[in-house]
């Protein structure tokens, strides 16, 4: 006989008995098995019985049928193994009928393919799996696929990736861009539905017999409700950067030795994307639309991350391991990112809501250098920050968060968001790795219609930095920008120049600028500290001639100077 077991997700486990040929699924009264959900239809499927296999048949219902993650379009049959998805409920058919044993494994390969094997594990090129065929009937007598020489890890990624696929699309909570958590009912549902895949394939002989399933039962687990292989390298404090791309193999560079790649990676592109996705949602990083990730995540790493589509086409993932989260200028100076007399400066710039442009080369962390100078600001002052993400002001209550990249549920462009906040009053405006979107709002905050201005950007030193945001600000070519920038060197009171250091310092700020417009119209830009090697080798911080005018200057405007610059 043949018994229905019904489970419900959060209740019991029920078992009817299948008498007859055909047995019924639904909400109506009429059917054998009646389950009284809104996400089950009124006649959702039926089991029949047909040329001596059970089969599952769906009835065109509303929110579909699935087998072992796989949705049923047309007549399937049901083993003892499977299990049918139907709503809230998982079915499975139990019992001692013949009908719904699994079938019983091929036979051994006859001489021809045996010698067949041995010539492809010499090295002869073959496709990535070879069908096993009964010679002298002519038909397959087995789905079974066996790898050929070399192909081995391909022919597991693949059903990796196939069953990653199917998963998803049952659990779509378990897609970080859909959900930040992962509930015990959804992780519990993955589990149970890569267990049922993975003894289907190996009933349908698509896996190989002397494949182990339980690493990779755990391989693909890992990848769906976790960080892959990640979370191990993350988790250990020697390993200071993680370098992946793709489905390539992972490279780490330990506290001490050499860069290193490791006999670890990824099944799929798919699956580093969700472990990238994962991390930074956990972190408040992600986006819908966002294909450049960075910010602080776990285990006292910097993520950098690009997402296709892109010019690299395929997922790239960097994690950095950081000494600190530079929540302030002070912590930089004290991993020799700056002097404590150039924080003092910058402080106060900002206390005094005064305009700084930073800018940085390609290579630098601006990011993480910016979020330790907006915690400079006093929470005291209105200001608004604007960043990819809307989170760079996060943790100051009272300030506007403005997020650049466009949200499908936005309705107002941000220009006209950016002029509202203007006309109302700032005190700063701040803006992160400014663009195109923010640039004019930006420039009129330079000009007065805030109090100050926070600006970064990239820019290799002070006259690029400029002269780039004038270009972003303004659709004029060629020479016309020339004046533009003039006017914004007049308005900017320092420019912050962020690289590698002289040590080879992964950041370090290497000038600290006052832009200066001679009355002919040329722009001097004139280093208050400037960053070099000192005679033992060291990394030295000095001030110049051009800081004690500067000072004088702030002076005279009534700007009180903090104690350590009062006797300059």
């Amino acid at each position: 006989m043949i018994t229905v077991v019904v489970h419900e997700k959060g209740g019991q486990t029920q078992r009817f008995a299948f008498e007859g040929d055909n047995f019924s699924v639904g909400r109506e009264d009429d059917n054998d098995l009646v389950l009284d959900r809104v996400n089950v239809s009124k006649h959702h499927l039926r089991f029949r019985r047909h040329e001596g296999r059970v089969e599952c048949l769906d009835l065109d219902s509303t929110n579909g049928t699935y087998i072992n993650g796989r949705r049923v379009t047309a007549a399937r049959i049901v083993k003892r193994t499977d299990r049918v998805y139907v709503g809230d409920y998982i079915l499975m058919l139990e019992g001692d009928d013949v009908s719904i044993n699994p079938p019983e494994p091929p036979r051994p390969p006859s001489d021809a393919k045996a010698k067949r094997r041995r010539e492809a594990a010499k090295g002869e090129v073959l496709p990535d799996f070879v069908e096993l065929v009964d010679d002298t009937s002519g038909v397959f007598t087995s789905a079974q696929r066996v790898p050929a020489a070399g192909v081995e890890s391909t022919y597991l990624d693949r059903i990796a990736n196939q069953i990653v696929t199917s998963v998803l699309h049952s659990v779509p909570r378990l897609d970080p861009s859909k959900s930040s958590d992962i509930y015990d009912d959804d992780r519990e549902q993955a589990l149970t539905e890569i267990e049922a895949m993975i003894a289907d394939l190996r009933d349908s002989h698509q896996l190989d017999t002397n494949v182990e399933v339980g690493p990779l039962k755990e391989r693909i687990a890992r990848e769906l409700l976790e960080y892959g292989p990640l979370g191990d390298l993350m988790r250990d404090h020697e390993v200071r950067e993680i370098q992946v791309v793709g489905s390539g193999p992972i490279h780490v560079i330990r506290e001490t030795g050499p860069a290193e790649r490791i006999d670890l990676r990824f099944t799929s592109e798919r699956s580093l994307q969700l472990a990238i996705r994962r991390i930074a949602r956990k972190r408040g990083l992600l986006v819908e639309g966002a294909q450049v990730l960075e910010g602080i995540v776990e285990h006292g790493f910097y993520l950098y991350a690009v997402l296709p589509p892109h010019a690299a086409k395929t997922p790239v993932l960097s994690l950095r391991r950081i000494r600190t989260d530079a929540n302030s200028l002070a912590a930089l100076v004290q991993e020799q990112v700056l002097s404590a007399d150039m924080r003092e400066l910058l402080a106060l710039m900002l206390r005094e809501c005064r305009r700084v442009v930073v800018c940085a080369s390609g290579g630098v962390n601006l990011d993480r250098f910016m979020r330790a100078v907006v915690n400079e600001i006093p929470d005291t002052l209105r200001v608004a920050c604007i960043s990819d993400t809307g989170r760079l002001s996060h943790g100051h209550r009272g300030w506007v968060q403005v997020r650049r990249l466009k949200d499908p549920s936005d309705t107002i462009d941000l220009s006209s968001v950016l002029g509202v906040l203007l006309r109302g009053g700032l005190d700063q405006l701040v803006s992160q790795q400014c663009g195109q979107q923010d640039a004019a709002a930006v420039i009129d905050a330079i000009a007065g219609a805030s109090r100050g201005a926070v600006v970064s950007l990239w820019g290799i030193n002070a006259a690029h930095a400029l002269t780039r945001l004038a270009a972003l600000g303004s659709t004029m070519a060629g020479g016309a920008l020339q004046p533009l920038t003039v006017s914004l060197a007049h308005a900017i009171d320092v420019v912050v120049r962020l690289n590698s250091g002289v040590n080879a310092e992964a950041m370090q700020v290497l000038e600290i600028i006052e832009p200066h417009v001679h009355a002919d119209g040329t722009i001097e830009y004139r280093p208050l500290f400037t960053a070099g090697k000192a005679g033992d080798g060291t990394t030295e911080f000095k001030s110049t001639i051009s800081l004690s005018r500067f000072l004088r200057t702030l002076r005279e405007q009534g700007v009180p100077m903090p104690p350590r610059f009062h006797k300059l």
